[in-house]
């Protein structure tokens, strides 16, 4: 891993399944005319699963696949986990933060309920990583130090990184269907075909930034064809 961009593990499944365990207990312990809170606790419960459920599948599908295909070993696999949260996770680790107080229970640190309900961000800073990264790799990889060709550098720089493009790496790796998010989340109910595309790229982006903290700029540059 880069040696200056390191990121810890948090033990985002694990952490996540002792949740589910404490807000199970509490719908077990509610009073069976108390329906509305079993509904909102159920509600919870659900997106716990979800979640656990998703994870085990990139787990046990989307990274083997991954690391076929490229060739590589990840050291860290709950990066990719990482890199395919969505911001709505926050909402449900608040939730479920908020719930467990209530009723006493206080399975975890405020610090590591902090990280699990910044998953999300975390994705958007390796999509930033990887945004970066790639541009390197390009402008690297197609140097010419004529002048003239400047220009032509640029234009490849755009045509290679364009969401349209890497959007085409994405639903080739399934990558789009592995998204750790809320069920139902409301805000992808009117979302418009522009904006699956871009999130799509930010996908791939995501996971690029990965490949660099975890296997610098050589590897990453060695696997740049797949998004040409």
């Amino acid at each position: 891993m880069h040696e200056k961009l390191k990121w810890d593990a948090i033990g985002f499944v694990s952490k996540t399944k002792i949740l589910l365990e404490n807000v199970v207990e509490i719908k077990d312990e509610l009073p069976n005319n108390h329906s509305k809170r079993i509904e909102k606790v159920q509600r919870l419960i659900d997106e716990l699963r979800q979640i656990i459920k998703v994870s085990t599948s990139i787990k046990q599908e989307l990274i083997p696949n991954l690391e076929r295909l490229f060739r590589l070993t990840f050291k860290t696999p709950e990066l990719i986990l990482l890199a395919l949260s969505r911001p709505s996770l926050r909402h449900i680790y608040e939730n479920v933060e908020t719930i467990l107080k209530k009723n006493q229970r206080f399975p975890l640190k405020s610090e590591e309920y902090k990280d699990l309900e910044s998953s999300g961000d975390a994705a958007n800073v390796l999509a930033l990583i990887g945004d970066s990264v790639l541009n390197l790799a390009i402008i690297q990889l197609f140097w010419d130090s004529t002048l003239s060709t400047a220009g032509a550098l640029t234009r490849k720089k755009e045509s290679i990184v364009s969401n349209e493009n890497l959007t085409k790496l994405c639903d080739k790796l399934n990558l789009h269907s592995y998204r750790l998010k809320r069920l139902n989340d409301p805000s992808e109910k009117k979302t418009k075909n522009k904006t699956i595309i871009h999130e799509k790229g930010t996908l791939v982006e995501s996971l690029y930034g990965v490949i660099y903290l975890e296997f610098g700029l050589e590897n990453l540059i060695r696997l740049l064809p797949f998004i040409q």
